[in-house]
């Protein structure tokens, strides 16, 4: 057979056509790409010069792009940083091209508090998913106000004083072995030892079931793999059109977070399972029967076994971590200014050898202490990002444009 050019001599005529459609192709190109540098460059401009925001100070980087803020993300940096910049220019900072920082009480106060309803949550709740399984909604990534207190509601009994002194014997039970090995042991790692005490409670009141870290000095496989989705979780903020890609990725620790996820929810909607199949009888003291039907025993309408899983996940990650941390600086706090010991000491001291939740509530230097660590020591610094409403916002003096910031 002969494969000689002159044997297929119609593929000559085709020649000039792809050369003609090559060449618009190539002008479709540099034309796509002269408009986006274009756009780009526009965008950029009005940022910096045209946009109500240009009165506020910050980095420039951060007024023509998200770029500023997701570098600080993920150098783990970035509340250092905000920090420094209202040091440096007060209280109000731009961090981005339609957000602002505002480092005061009162401005606080009147957005989460007195005009919460107004102020609603911006799309980055939105995005914070598991990255497996159905998407949820629930207290936390609710953006409608309307939506987030019919949960809230949902939820409030079972932090009644009823319901926490129901949760009193779990506690007391994972304290006891936590006196016990600090005892046996004499010398701790106090933040490591709280953290898996924190967890130790948390996952026996949210899951049914205590990991037992504290008692073994191990941590467990769940922990190990929360700990690792934690990357995962802050990416999915800002790329989450890449977590499904994460398995074809070549970057071990991305695969490690992401299946780590996923063995995290797993773990949960087994142990979720586990807890509904028991008798109605045996649900209470757990976080978890606030989902149930007291009657029955079943999941509440719109409730799921996977929505009552994320929602003990979203427990553990708010209960533990936290409390974990202000518990360290709390021990950390006393025993450089030995003066505060000494008077709550003594404060403790006169409730006598038994005494109740109530009566330690009732200690207003006890009170005092907490307060104070919370303030001098966040445990948490991390956005809770607010849209400014439609009818703009004025505080102390200083104007927010409707629309174009969202205040952090």
């Amino acid at each position: 057979m002969d494969y000689s050019p002159t044997s297929s001599p119609g593929l000559d005529t085709y020649v000039p056509h792809l050369q003609k459609w090559s060449k618009v192709f190539l002008t479709l190109m540099l034309a796509t790409g002269l408009f986006k540098l274009i756009e780009f460059l526009c965008r950029v401009i009005y940022r910096l010069c045209l946009s109500p925001l240009r009165k506020f100070p910050g980095p420039w980087l951060a007024a023509t792009s998200n770029a500023w803020e997701v570098y600080h993300s993920l150098k783990n940096d970035r509340f250092r940083v905000i920090h420094d910049l209202h040091e440096k220019h007060g209280n109000v900072v731009r961090i981005g091209p339609n957000h602002v920082s505002v480092a005061s009480p009162e401005a606080f106060h009147y957005v989460f508090v007195t005009k919460c309803s107004s102020f609603l949550k911006t799309d980055f709740y939105a995005t914070i998913q598991p990255g497996i399984g159905p998407r949820y909604a629930g207290l936390f990534n609710y953006i409608d106000h309307k939506q987030a207190m019919s949960e809230r509601r949902d939820l409030q009994p079972m932090f009644s004083p009823g319901s926490l002194k129901q949760y009193e014997a779990k506690y007391d039970e994972q304290l006891d072995i936590l006196i016990k090995v600090i005892k046996q042991r004499g010398k701790v790692n106090i933040f490591e030892l709280f953290k898996f005490f924190m967890l130790d409670v948390i996952g026996d009141l949210a899951l049914n079931e205590s990991f037992g870290q504290v008692a073994s000095g191990e941590e467990h496989q769940y922990v190990t793999d929360f700990n690792n989705a934690f990357m995962l979780i802050g990416l999915q903020t800002m790329f989450a059109p890449i977590i499904p890609l994460i398995p074809y990725l070549p970057f071990k620790k991305l695969k490690d977070a992401y299946y780590g996820l996923q063995r995290v929810f797993s773990y949960s909607q087994q142990r979720v399972e586990n807890y509904l199949k028991m008798d109605v009888s045996k649900k209470q003291g757990s976080l978890m029967s606030g989902f149930l039907d007291p009657t029955t025993g079943d999941p509440k309408e719109g409730y799921s076994a996977w929505s009552i899983a994320l929602a003990g996940h979203g427990f553990i990650v708010a209960g533990s971590e936290a409390t974990s941390i202000t518990l360290t600086y709390v021990i950390w706090a006393l025993i450089k200014h030995p003066d505060v010991d000494h008077r709550l000491r003594s404060e403790l001291s006169s409730l006598g050898e038994s005494y109740s939740n109530t009566d330690l509530a009732n200690l207003p230097y006890l009170d005092a202490v907490i307060r104070e660590t919370l303030r001098v020591y966040p445990p948490a610094p991390a956005p809770m990002p607010r849209a400014v409403p439609k009818t703009g916002f004025e505080f102390e003096g200083v104007s927010y444009p409707p629309k174009e910031s969202h205040m952090l």
